[in-house]
């Protein structure tokens, strides 16, 4: 008889791989640490994960796809690039302001060489990024020159590196404000012109 999946301890589990990873890296999050963080036994984690680099790249993968997931409400709910751009920027802001662990999470696996995103997380990212070009491209929205490359850099890769050097207080120790969400999507927006 299979053993029943507690979704606590695995929420668990997640919450305390995110957490250990922003605060010591990736190499000084062990199994060990992340499984007695997340109050669990090591054996209870290897249930669902062979390793470290496993459960990381799952979680990886799973930002990126709820990242695809709210690029696809925003598009099919707003007509132009501007209000795409407007929406993605509120929900990174808003992500940060709620969960600014994942949010440094993203970052800090978007920059790590040893981790990329599946084939259908980035499958889906580029068709999402080639309907929103087209739109663009037809609204005049956004250059011909631009590719989807140069538009996910733009909506998500930018305001990503924005809110993590305010974080990190690299330039300036100020907090998030909503003159920081309009500076930031106005970038976006005029970069792509």
């Amino acid at each position: 008889m299979a053993k029943a999946i507690d979704e606590e301890k695995l929420k668990r589990i997640k919450e305390a791989a995110i957490e250990l990873i922003v605060k010591n890296g990736y190499g000084g999050a062990s199994i060990s640490a992340i499984a007695s963080r997340a109050d669990v036994a090591t054996g209870y984690l290897y249930r669902f994960y062979p390793g470290k680099y496993e459960l990381v790249s799952d979680l990886l993968n799973n930002k990126v796809h709820d990242i695809a997931d709210e690029i696809e409400k925003m598009y099919l709910a707003h007509t132009t690039v501007a209000q795409v751009s407007r929406r993605l920027i509120d929900y990174f802001f808003q992500q940060a302001a709620e969960f600014p662990f994942h949010i440094r999470f993203l970052y800090i696996l978007i920059a790590e060489y040893k981790f990329t995103i599946g084939n259908n997380e980035r499958n889906m990212i580029l068709t999402l990024c080639r309907q929103i070009m087209n739109t663009g491209h037809s609204s005049g929205e956004i250059n011909e020159k631009f590719r989807e490359e140069e538009l996910f850099l733009m909506l998500v890769i930018y305001p990503i590196e924005y809110i993590n050097l305010r974080f990190k207080g690299f330039i300036t120790s100020q907090s998030l404000a909503e003159s920081d969400k309009n500076r930031v999507h106005q970038l976006c927006v005029n970069a792509l012109k």
